[in-house]
């Protein structure tokens, strides 16, 4: 092990990994609201409820991120992919959305 691993805070990697799910899932939220606001002409309340999904699941990300790497449960983590899944159908929503404003004439 290195001078500089040994001289690193304990427990400060699970604080930055929750803070990046974090501030992912904030970006994804954010991200959707975006292109809502800028689709709604094109395509109508669609943009709406993608957007409303997309937060939903940004959302769940959000909290998934939070309770997995808190303190207290540190010894509990799971990496079962729930978290990135939801993610990525965020985004996908998102592609979605672009998609559909696109191909509406």
């Amino acid at each position: 092990m290195t001078e500089l691993a040994r001289s690193a805070p304990r427990g400060a990697q699970p604080e930055r990994t929750a803070l990046s799910w974090q501030r992912t899932s904030l970006t994804t939220a954010a991200g959707a609201a975006i292109i809502a606001r800028h689709t709604t002409g094109e395509i109508g309340p669609a943009a709406l409820l993608i957007m409303l999904a997309t937060l939903g699941l940004a959302g769940a990300a959000f909290a998934m991120g939070r309770r997995r790497y808190a303190a207290a449960l540190e010894s509990t983590r799971r990496r079962d992919g729930r978290a990135p899944f939801v993610l990525a159908v965020a985004v996908a929503g998102m592609a979605a959305t672009e998609l559909l404003a696109l191909a509406v004439p």
